[in-house]
């Protein structure tokens, strides 16, 4: 059957027969699927592992070893049959269009080559996003989040923000909005203001600490919640855990709403958070040594939410428990609802009571991963640009001669070399006269060789007396004509900067404003590739015309 196929294919299509374009489609096709098949397997979500390790995970290495290897056989073989039979160096009769086509199947060809990984990652998140939909995971998400405030972590430090000003931001207009412009005024005022240290210290009552070597100020002992002030390791200054399937803003507010619950001794929101944490827990089959209500007992305390229990996140979360440093807590508590183990001749301290946070937070994390970005198009273009350079490696072998291929790589990197020298030098003579840099120097150089090759493969052309040196021109023009967006990207960044104003100075730093279409091209830099990468493969079909064309010239 496959003889048929390819004699029927060598009568009827012979550009796929040459290009052995059938067989190694059903062999990439075939490699994609096993890893996409790999992928789906182990991108299965472990809702029992406490210490975010998933085994399968651990492939992730291999997959890729394996990736690379497949890759270059399956390229190797190909190229063995593929260059065996060159219609274009023997002069078989071709029609206009003919070697664009071969250079788009070659392309294929290459694409579905280094595909390997990014479908392998694509169905190791394809799996993580079918246990649930997307307004499912969020829901839950909020319930773990809410649930971090009541379990063993970390405390906000003192220097997080003046929480009295969230207050009156929560009071005027939307939380939303009101957050995200204070986050924002936080930021300007960080890059521009700078304060003199010693009028900072002085202004307030602050101490120096000889034994941590900083000041100390006897207030940072304490932290203000609703115009109420709690001690640092209150229950109420407890850090929540964030998903990155909505933004943290979310989290945040999350984590307000269920402090002003905590304020207003609103019992049944509290118990409510906690119920909801322990039917996700059972759906996953998890277990905890403690039941949702006797939870709800440790944690509220709703006089100042110092006198809590500490509930451990897994079976072997080992605890520091920061109120020890008070004078109030003693080392009683230590044994009364902790226990102690000795580990590599460190003592340990483990909670008595613990619940599944560890497992279901590292769960939904990753679910919450792979929606953030389901295809991720920043990583993909690089497989699209190195995809693109090797289809063009391969072509220009295909068009030119072997000699002409490997002079034309050599001069290409002498040249390199030369102009990189060239433009340092010249940017050290020239810096006082020219506002230019070393590598607006570089690009303008090549910009002119480029030029020059182009010019001249077309003065060959319209004479047609004999090709000369037009053979290493050629695989010149093939490789260098798709940097140009280099070029263009810095040709824009030179004009704005001969352009642009004088610089405003904040401190000892210059900043410079970017022109809006700077701006436009920093923030939409994944979507230019994109579409640099349509503009080559329009601007190859008169190119490869043109090639057909200089097939004809006499060599001499």
């Amino acid at each position: 059957m496959f003889k048929k196929i390819q004699n029927h294919l060598l009568l009827r299509h012979p550009l796929l027969w040459n290009t052995k374009f059938v067989p190694v489609l059903i062999i990439t096709l075939i490699v994609n699927l096993a890893f996409f098949i790999g992928g789906y397997i182990s991108g299965a979500v472990d809702f029992t592992d406490p210490y975010d390790f998933n085994a399968l995970r651990a492939y992730k290495p291999i997959v890729t070893f394996l990736a690379v290897v497949i890759a270059l056989l399956v390229i190797i073989l190909w190229l063995v049959f593929y260059v065996r039979n060159n219609a274009f160096k023997s002069f078989y009769p071709k029609k206009n269009n003919s070697l664009y086509k071969e250079w788009l199947i070659i392309l294929i060809v290459c694409l579905l080559n280094v595909s390997y990984i990014p479908i392998y990652q694509y169905a190791y998140d394809l799996r993580a996003r079918n246990y649930f939909d997307k307004e499912e995971v969020i829901k839950r998400a909020d319930i773990i989040s809410k649930a971090s405030l009541f379990v063993n972590g970390s405390f906000h430090p003192w220097k997080r923000f003046d929480r009295t000003i969230y207050n009156e931001l929560l009071k005027e207009k939307t939380a939303v909005d009101s957050l995200r412009e204070y986050y924002e005024d936080v930021e300007i005022e960080a890059a521009v203001v700078e304060t003199q240290e010693t009028e900072y210290y002085d202004e307030y009552d602050y101490q120096y600490d000889d034994r941590n070597d900083d000041y100390y100020n006897r207030e940072w002992d304490t932290v203000c919640y609703f115009e109420n002030e709690y001690k640092l390791t209150s229950l109420m200054n407890r850090q929540k855990q964030s998903f990155s399937i909505q933004p943290y803003i979310n989290d945040s507010l999350n984590e307000w709403k269920v402090k002003r619950w905590m304020l207003n001794r609103e019992k049944d929101s509290v118990r409510k958070v906690l119920d909801d944490f322990f039917t996700i827990a059972n759906e996953h089959g998890l277990k905890a040594n403690i039941t949702s209500e006797e939870w709800f007992n440790f944690i509220y305390k709703p006089d100042m939410y110092e006198d809590y229990q500490i509930v451990g996140t897994h079976s072997e979360d080992a605890i520091h428990d920061e109120r020890k440093e008070n004078k109030d807590y003693t080392d009683r508590n230590d044994t009364e609802n902790n226990f102690t183990r000795y580990e590599r001749m460190r003592m340990k301290v483990y909670p008595k009571y613990h619940v599944p946070f560890n497992q279901l937070y590292n769960g939904y994390d990753r679910i919450s991963g792979a929606y953030v970005s389901p295809i991720n198009f920043k990583d993909i273009v690089g497989y699209f640009i190195f995809a693109f350079v090797l289809s063009f490696l391969i072509f220009s072998f295909k068009v030119t001669s072997v000699k002409s291929w490997l002079i034309a790589a050599v001069s290409i990197g002498v040249l390199g070399l030369v102009t990189f020298i060239f433009s340092l030098v010249a940017d050290h003579f020239l810096r006082l006269l020219l506002i230019i840099d070393e590598l607006t120097i570089f690009l303008i150089i090549w910009t002119v060789i480029i030029a020059a090759c182009f010019f001249y493969f077309l003065h060959r052309i319209r004479i047609k007396t004999s090709k000369k040196i037009s053979g290493i021109i050629v695989n010149a023009l093939l490789w260098l004509l798709p940097t140009g967006i280099i070029i263009i990207r810095a040709a824009v960044s030179y004009y704005s900067m001969i352009t642009r104003p004088a610089p405003m100075q904040v401190t000892s730093i210059y900043y410079y404003d970017k022109t809006p279409l700077e701006e436009w091209i920093d923030e939409n830099i994944f979507l230019c590739m994109y579409f640099w990468l349509l503009i080559v493969l329009l601007y190859m079909y008169p190119l490869t015309r043109l090639i057909k064309k200089w097939k004809g010239i006499a060599e001499a």
